[in-house]
C-alpha cells in the first residue's frame, strides 16, 4: 500500500443514495486514481455507519485502496480500517494512536497557527489545510487558508499536507504548486457527470506535479 495514499483523496458523500449504487461510484473513482477513500457520514446511525464501512471496506480492499474513517476511532476499529482523519474537537491524536497502533494513518485537520504547532508534535500521516477555499459540502468554516496559506503551512509542517475545501481541475495544479502534496475532494468528484473521467484528469494532474 502506498505511502502516498494522500495524493488523492475521495471524501464520500452518499446522502440517500443507496450504498450498491453508490460503490458503483466509488469503483469508477478508484479504478481511474483515486488512491484512498474517506468515509464521512455525519447524520447516520451507527448500525448503518457500520453496515455502509464494511462493504466499502470489502470493496477497497480488493483493490488496495486504503479506507480512512473520519471522526470515529472506534468505528475505524471496528471494520479494520486503515487509518482515521480527525478534526480538532475529535479523539485527540496520541490517544487514537494508542488505540489504533503504529501502523494505521492519522490524519488531522489544521484550522490555525496554533494546530499547526500541536500537529508538529504529534505523530501523524499528514495534515490537511482546512479550508484551501470556500466549500458547500462543509458548513461553518474556522478558517479559509487560501493559497498562500497552502504555502506557509507546507513550509512549516513537519508532515505531509494535503488541502481540502472546494478544490476542483480548475484550481488543482495551484494548490499543489503552493506546496500541497495530495487533495481530498468532494464535490470535484460526486458533481462530476463522468466521476471516472474526472477522477483520472485529476491524477494525471496531480502525477505532473514533481515534488
Amino acid at each position: 500500500m502506498s505511502v502516498e495514499f494522500y495524493k488523492l483523496m475521495l471524501i464520500t458523500h452518499r446522502q440517500t443514495t443507496p450504498i450498491p449504487q453508490y460503490l458503483n461510484f466509488i469503483k469508477q473513482c478508484i479504478s481511474s486514481g483515486v488512491t484512498s477513500v474517506q468515509l464521512r457520514e455525519k447524520n447516520a446511525d451507527e448500525s448503518f455507519k457500520l453496515e455502509f464501512a464494511l462493504e466499502l471496506k470489502h470493496l477497497l480492499s480488493t483493490y488496495q485502496i486504503p479506507l480512512i474513517i473520519n471522526d470515529d476511532v472506534h468505528l475505524a476499529m471496528q471494520v479494520h480500517a486503515d487509518g482515521v482523519h480527525l478534526g480538532q474537537s475529535d479523539t485527540c491524536p496520541l490517544k487514537a494512536r494508542s488505540l489504533l497502533g503504529i501502523n494505521k494513518f492519522i490524519g488531522l485537520s489544521i484550522e490555525s497557527e496554533d494546530e499547526l504547532t500541536q500537529a508538529n508534535r504529534s505523530e501523524l500521516s499528514y495534515v490537511a489545510a482546512s479550508a484551501v477555499f470556500p466549500s458547500h459540502h462543509k458548513n461553518n468554516l474556522k478558517k479559509i487558508w487560501g493559497l498562500e496559506g497552502v504555502t506557509h503551512l507546507s513550509n512549516h509542517s513537519k508532515h505531509p499536507l494535503i488541502g481540502i475545501g472546494g478544490i476542483n481541475e480548475d484550481n488543482l495544479i495551484d494548490v499543489l504548486q503552493a506546496g500541497a502534496q495530495g487533495v481530498a475532494v468532494i464535490g470535484a468528484l460526486h458533481l462530476a457527470k463522468h466521476p471516472a473521467d474526472m477522477a483520472l484528469t485529476l491524477r494525471k494532474i496531480i502525477d505532473q506535479r514533481s515534488f
